[in-house]
């Protein structure tokens, strides 16, 4: 039993580190790239909402950067908010410094549960002089499944800066902001506990 309890907490302990390079949005195939949505000097918030498929932890917020252009070029400021209160939970400035995993850059937050079944919304600010570019209308979109894409997201007007975007497409879409995540440690403990079993 002590064996198996050691087990558990190794297990635990590592499974965090190796999950947590886990992209919400994987890719996609086809869009349209835009670089600002009104073309607003002192930008303009788009994104996209999604459902959590279990709880979930965000453990860092990105920004895609452009392999058709020169990548990443000015610093994006991106936010998770609940939405149906539109309460801003998490944000952070992405820049080309970041790390890249995939199509994007990331920078890590203190970790934010995101609930099974619960709509969040996550965006991400663009203006017209940062040159960088984001994708609307795919026309195929692999999430991770412990994530599902719901809507897309713009704002009411140009100029707002960095607010809730509070209206919505179906395209699929805006895909600038992204971010990583693990599964809630209840779900990690429970498959360090299968492993354990199967090794016995």
């Amino acid at each position: 039993m002590k064996k198996l309890s050691l087990a558990l907490v190794g297990l635990g302990l590592c499974a965090p580190l190796a999950l947590a390079q886990n992209p919400a949005v994987l890719n996609w195939t086809g869009g349209t790239e835009y670089t600002v949505y009104y073309g607003a000097s002192t930008g303009d918030v788009i994104g996209w909402d999604f459902v959590p498929n279990q709880t979930i932890y965000a453990t860092h917020l990105g920004y895609y950067t452009d392999p058709n252009h020169a990548g990443l070029e000015g610093p994006h400021q991106v936010g998770i908010w609940d939405t149906q209160t539109q309460q801003l939970l998490a944000s952070a400035v992405i820049d080309r410094n970041d790390p890249i995993t995939g199509l994007f850059h990331y920078k890590p937050i203190s970790s934010l549960m995101l609930q099974q079944g619960k709509t969040y919304t996550i965006g991400g600010l663009d203006t017209e002089a940062d040159n960088d570019w984001y994708v609307s209308g795919a026309t195929t979109l692999n999430m991770a499944p412990e994530v599902t894409w719901t809507l897309s997201r713009y704002p009411t007007a140009g100029s707002l800066g960095f607010t809730f975007p509070a209206l919505t497409s179906t395209g699929r879409g805006r895909f600038g902001p992204n971010f990583m995540f693990v599964p809630e440690p209840a779900t990690i403990a429970l498959l360090a506990f299968g492993l354990v079993l199967r090794r016995r």
